[in-house]
């Protein structure tokens, strides 16, 4: 079954069809859009309006984030697809994106002082990821992850 194009996965019930493999390419369009987001500022940004560019894109790309984690399909989810190093480094990489997103958000809210609302959600959201990360870690605590370093060190010559 193949995957489908990228642009259909960022839609609701667009990772339906994900396959392991997928998932890496998936979470690399997400690092990347968090790039571009965090450090190409566009004229519209208005940091210190929460209805800004900047605030109206956290909000999309916070969604796609959480559409794809509720909606992964049974073999990409964990436990069950703990025995495929994509699935967790997959998975790994949807919730290390959403830290390096809200870290951006709190960073800014407090910058333009912001309701204190706006950067309470975002240390929640990154407390949330983070016990995510590490309820994962202690998953795969024990297996020989080879595979994974692997597809980090593909992944860190794309830079």
């Amino acid at each position: 079954m193949a995957t489908g194009p990228l642009e259909d996965i960022f839609n609701p019930g667009g990772v339906a069809n994900l396959q392991a493999l997928g998932g890496i390419v998936l979470t690399a369009a997400m690092f990347g859009r968090n790039l571009l987001h965090l450090h190409r500022p566009l004229p519209d940004d208005n940091d210190d309006d929460i209805n800004g560019g900047f605030w109206n894109r956290h909000r999309h790309i916070e969604r796609i984030l959480l559409q794809t984690s509720l909606s992964l399909p049974d073999p990409l989810r964990l436990p069950s697809g703990l025995a495929d190093p994509n699935v967790v480094f997959t998975n790994m990489c949807i919730h290390t994106s959403a830290i390096c997103l809200h870290q951006a958000a709190i960073f800014k809210a407090d910058k333009y002082r912001l309701p204190a609302s706006v950067s309470n959600e975002s240390k929640i959201r990154c407390v949330t990821a983070a016990a995510e990360t590490a309820s994962i870690m202690r998953m795969v605590s024990h297996m020989d992850l080879g595979a994974v370093s692997i597809v980090l060190v593909a992944m860190s010559s794309w830079q």
